[in-house]
């Protein structure tokens, strides 16, 4: 089942493909979360935020809030998508590229910070975990 695509399965494949992973789900689950759960539990990777995307605003927060266009900076060593939950909506954005995003994701970013200690001294410095940059207002 590996090489499934959920994208071409209709309601019946969906929901036998998810009892045959065991996967639980309400009769009123929509066909596009119970495909994410079942790639999930396959291992595909979730689609990352294409360049200059428009990320939708997560639960709670009115069409007016403000929005950013930010670049998460690339990594030799996590070459990866950055996943955001934000009020139960995961954000997976794509490093190197301008992707718009509402405020709050912004805020979660500034956030997430590491403990790094200097082995001699154990001083204490923090650092972000995703350095970003802010490109402005959208």
């Amino acid at each position: 089942m590996s090489d499934t695509n959920t994208a071409e399965m209709n309601r019946e494949q969906l929901e036998e493909a998810a009892k045959a992973l065991d996967l639980k789900f309400q009769a009123n689950t929509k066909d596009d979360t119970l495909r994410a759960k079942i790639d999930q539990a396959l291992g595909a990777p979730a689609e990352p935020a294409a360049s200059g995307t428009s990320l939708p605003s997560a639960p709670g927060e009115t069409k007016k809030a403000k929005r950013y266009r930010i670049i998460i900076a690339t990594n030799d060593q996590d070459k990866q998508p950055v996943q955001v939950g934000v009020n139960g909506r995961m954000y997976v954005i794509k490093r190197g590229e301008e992707v718009t995003v509402p405020a709050s994701v912004v805020s979660v970013l500034s956030d997430a910070v590491q403990h790094i200690y200097d082995p001699k001294t154990m001083k204490e410095s923090k650092v972000l975990a995703y350095p970003f940059q802010v490109m402005g207002e959208a």
